[in-house]
């Protein structure tokens, strides 16, 4: 490599490596901006998805069994909500499972 002694020259040789670094920059701030935005059309869209299998089932009379039989599962987020009721219902503590043993059995006392 030659030796630069024009200032000017050299200035211009390192603000083209420069120029060259900072293309590998934009293109990953392009490609996280195309991410971002995909990442927010998924939402909505598993928004749309999780509302509309909702209102199959509160509005259109169709069960969640029924649903699946016919190929369409319940979307992710309401599956995590059925998870969860089920966990808290079955109890994690000691006081949900009190609670749940006593109608079984006072039912069995009154039998």
């Amino acid at each position: 490599m030659a030796k630069l002694t024009d200032p000017q020259q050299a200035e211009e040789a390192a603000q083209r490596l420069l120029n060259d670094r900072m293309d590998y920059v934009r293109r990953a701030i392009t490609a996280r901006g195309a991410l971002d935005e995909a990442r927010e059309a998924l939402k909505e869209a598993e928004k749309n998805d999780t509302a509309a299998f909702q209102t199959a089932v509160t509005t259109g009379g169709w069960t969640a069994e029924e649903l699946r039989k016919i190929g369409l599962s319940a979307p992710e987020k309401v599956q995590r909500v059925q998870r969860r009721r089920k966990t808290s219902k079955s109890g994690a503590g000691s006081a949900p499972d009190d609670e749940q043993e006593q109608p079984t059995d006072s039912a069995d006392a009154n039998s």
